[in-house]
């Protein structure tokens, strides 16, 4: 599977498993949160507006009560008709503004004796059965049934107070009230009128009849019905959700409180539900809903793009490295191509690049090997064929030197034949040396010392050029593991190299750092220097360009240095000349 599939399809899952769930979760919690918040608000209104109607209703009915103790009422005769308590009544329901809609006293017989209204004097009032029985100070209040009038803006609550005699303490007979339930519909239109939605709003009597309504329920199929009866929350809760189709369509909200009674009195028994419609109240929480889904579209759409984009950056630089390393086999180009990308990818081209390097040099390594194993070849075939006439050339030159005979020409060319001899004796012996060099000692020794040692052995050479061979010995830990003898060749045949290339008043400088845990040495002088296409055979047996060098002297030397697990290369030196520069480490694993 390509890259950026598996990276697209990664965007997409990683959105389905953390962006979708937190987007669901977000919702439900912001929905329950505010469903906790309008119930907080619909209990809360709920719990005032049945305060405010306790209040209302316990002043209407200790306002009948006190009337029915005045001295005026209770001093009525039995039949007889009062015009004096007629205007008290007539006083009091103007003085209460609207209130009350008629107050009238009824005596024993059932005959309106003095009323507010004038006509009703002299009609027979029934009493209906007591609806609810009020205890207020000193006394109780009875409260009949509705007087509902089409179309139900002149609905009554009829309180009745009974009158006693102030002597005997016999009924007398009855004081009405006509209380005007716009009263209590003023206050229901008003706390229905919400800014958060559209609110409806029910009181109801102890048996769950609509006593009130707000001002969209108030209707023939609403008032003294059953039909909020099963609405009242369980036990212990205020807020609570009901399924139907009474008010709405949609489930709604339900706040609940009870009556308690003002001041401890008036206990009517009655009830306040305050309901809200779902549909209006999420409202918000739907808005909420579209900018998530907006929100996930646009993050879906970002994630194709950016996984599109990133994957580039990826895909191709991978892509670049793979026709690379398919066409490098046929190819001179060892370096990789500069493919950029992330850190992971240039360090990938990195690897890439010291990849080739060290496959480089195992073929270096190799060739070096193959061109050792012929040196070796070679040198077994002339130690066993040359070791030998050597040996009795040189025996005989020193035989006829020794005959007193021997003309000074013989003895000349006798020493010639000795000089000759122990030239090929040391060609030989440098053969075996490079074809199976021992293997070195280790032991700790001051490479400074060793130094400064082979540049006292090649001294009377130096001097005779009058050449200037400066030590620059600064590495502050010049004790290696290494093999004094091994590595007093390595400099001897560095030195000399130079002594014999430099000319006259020429200047070599050798000098020693430390850095970790090697230490690097630098042969320098400024000489000739060598030739650009003439460095990468430096190491190779038999390569030379100076007149009368066999050209095994570096072979062995880096023999030697790679047997120390060091390295050993050249460069150019400060003054244009030859710089050869060894890197050998402090110990030996």
């Amino acid at each position: 599977m390509q890259i950026r599939r598996i990276l697209l399809i990664s965007f997409f899952l990683l959105l389905s498993i953390v962006a979708l769930p937190l987007t669901t979760l977000s919702f439900f919690g912001t929905r329950n949160s505010l469903q906790e918040e309008i119930g907080r608000h619909l209990t809360s209104d709920a719990a005032m507006l049945m305060e405010e109607v306790d209040m209302l209703m316990f002043e209407r009915l200790q306002n009948v009560h006190s009337w029915s103790r005045l001295d005026t009422i209770r001093e009525m005769q039995i039949g007889d008709e009062n015009k004096r308590l007629s205007q008290f009544l007539t006083d009091v329901e103007a003085g209460y503004k609207g209130m009350y809609r008629n107050l009238f006293y009824v005596d024993t017989l059932q005959r309106v004796i003095a009323a507010s209204a004038p006509e009703l004097i002299g009609h027979i009032h029934y009493t209906t059965a007591n609806w609810v029985k009020a205890e207020v100070p000193n006394g109780e209040v009875l409260i009949e049934d509705l007087q509902l009038t089409p179309p139900y803006n002149k609905t009554n609550l009829v309180i009745r107070a009974p009158v006693y005699d102030k002597h005997t303490s016999k009924n007398r007979g009855h004081l009405y009230g006509l209380f005007d339930m716009q009263q209590l519909f003023h206050l229901l239109d008003k706390a229905s009128g919400s800014s958060s939605g559209e609110r409806f709003i029910v009181l109801l009597d102890g048996e769950g009849r609509t006593l009130a309504a707000s001002s969209s329920l108030r209707t023939p199929q609403f008032l003294l019905k059953n039909t909020f009866a099963n609405w009242k929350p369980n036990k212990g809760e205020a807020l609570f959700v009901h399924s139907g189709d009474s008010i709405s369509n949609s489930p709604v909200l339900v706040g609940y409180a009870s009556s308690t009674g003002y001041l401890g009195y008036a206990q009517l028994g009655w009830s306040v539900l305050i309901f809200q419609n779902i549909a209006n109240a999420f409202s918000p929480v739907r808005s909420l809903w579209l900018m998530f889904t907006a929100v996930i579209i646009s993050t879906l759409l970002l994630a194709f793009f950016a996984s599109h984009w990133i994957s580039g950056r990826i895909a191709k630089p991978l892509l670049s490295l793979t026709a690379w390393v398919r066409q490098v086999r046929h190819s001179e180009q060892q370096t990789p191509p500069q493919v950029g990308g992330t850190v992971e990818i240039r360090e990938l081209e990195t690897a890439f690049g010291e990849m080739l390097q060290e496959l480089e040099l195992s073929r270096e390594h190799v060739i070096q090997a193959t061109k050792l194993a012929v040196v070796g070849e070679m040198a077994a075939i002339m130690a066993h064929e040359v070791r030998t006439p050597l040996g009795i050339l040189s025996t005989s030159a020193q035989w006829l030197q020794e005959e007193q005979a021997l003309s000074p020409e013989g003895k000349e060319m006798t020493q010639f034949i000795l000089e000759e001899s122990n030239r090929l004796k040391k060609l030989v012996t440098t053969l075996l040396e490079c074809a199976r060099p021992r293997a070195p000692e280790m032991l700790h020794h001051n490479i400074h010392d060793l130094i400064a040692h082979s540049v006292e052995l090649l001294a009377s050479q130096a001097n005779k050029k009058h050449l200037n061979i400066q030590q620059h010995l600064l590495a502050h830990n010049p004790f290696i593991a290494c093999d004094a003898e091994l590595l007093t060749q390595v400099f001897l045949n560095l030195l000399l190299n130079a002594i014999q290339i430099l000319p006259d008043h020429g200047i070599i400088r050798i000098r020693s750092t430390t850095f970790g845990q090697r230490i690097d040495i630098e042969f320098a002088d400024n000489g000739p220097g060598i030739a650009y296409e003439d460095y990468h055979r430096l190491f190779d047996p038999f390569f030379t360009k100076r007149e009368g060098g066999i050209g095994l002297g570096l072979t062995v030397t880096q023999q030697i240095i790679t047997a120390h697990q060091g390295k050993i290369s050249a460069i150019q030196s400060d003054w244009g000349g030859a710089c050869f520069f060894l890197r050998l480490p402090l110990t030996q694993e």
